[in-house]
């Protein structure tokens, strides 16, 4: 594979990625009022933050899953890797920026799996910012009742 087709593969992918992160996010937003109506804040005051930053961590590990899964069939279907789990395990580890250098792909693919590390790069940047919102909205009423 060319230069400019994995540029445009790993746009692609990119994009996508971000697509799915960020409708992960925008979609569970309307739960999380629904989620703390469950729980009485007067006779569990800690079981809601509990599980409010629960269903956030579940969100987006679920938003992260499924986008390594899919670079991982990307990374099977364009190299010569051979299997799933192989190109499983490099997609995590490029995703997640850890590099071990243990697999190492051609040239024809290297471009590609630059993209897949600029997206982990994004996303886990995205996460940061949203479950540092949620804290930013549970902790308070936490903490309210002991001034």
């Amino acid at each position: 594979m060319g230069a400019v087709e994995q540029i445009l593969l790993g746009t692609g992918l990119l994009t996508f990625s971000a697509l799915v992160h960020i409708g992960a996010i925008a979609f569970s937003i309307p739960c999380f009022p629904k989620l703390a109506g469950m729980f009485d804040a007067t006779r569990w005051p800690r079981l809601q933050p509990v599980a409010l930053l629960l269903f956030g961590v579940f969100v987006l590990v679920s938003a992260h899953t499924l986008q390594i899964w899919t670079w991982s069939v990307v990374f099977l279907w364009i190299t010569d890797l051979p299997n799933l789990v192989t190109s499983f395990y490099f997609a995590t580890v490029t995703y997640t920026t850890l590099g071990y250098g243990d697999i190492v792909l051609g040239p024809d693919a290297r471009i590609v799996a630059t993209f897949c590390a600029i997206t982990g790069l994004l996303t886990f940047g995205i996460s940061t910012a949203f479950l540092i919102g949620v804290l930013s909205r549970v902790l308070p009423d936490v903490f309210e009742g002991d001034e």
